[in-house]
């Protein structure tokens, strides 16, 4: 339990287990949740562009149709999103058999 006093070591691996856990969800699950502000990063570096057409709009004005590349931003969030959640019964499994060392170094 974390309200009883141990070996210093007990208290020195909760803090450190915190720490990198805060550290993953920084890493990995901020790219999910922070999705909106990271697309617009992703377009002006040029991810997916060629997806992007030429084309004419209904006054003949020449401009660029990124629609495909929205549908693969979406797709690749949609994937991500599912994959976040459905993945949660599977790690609790192994979080609740092996711990959390060896869920972490499976994951």
């Amino acid at each position: 339990m974390l309200g009883c006093k141990g070996s210093s070591g007990t208290g020195v691996r909760y803090k450190l287990t915190l720490a990198t856990g805060l550290l993953e969800c920084l890493c990995f699950a901020g790219v999910v949740f922070g999705w909106a502000s990271l697309v617009f990063v992703l377009k002006t570096d040029g991810y997916f562009s060629d997806l992007c057409i030429n084309a004419t709009d209904a006054s003949g004005q020449l401009g660029t149709d990124c629609s495909l590349q929205d549908e693969r931003f979406s797709l690749v969030f949609t994937v991500a999103s599912f994959m976040n959640n459905f993945l949660t019964l599977p790690n609790g499994f192994l979080y609740d058999h092996f711990g959390t060392m060896a869920t972490r170094f499976l994951a």
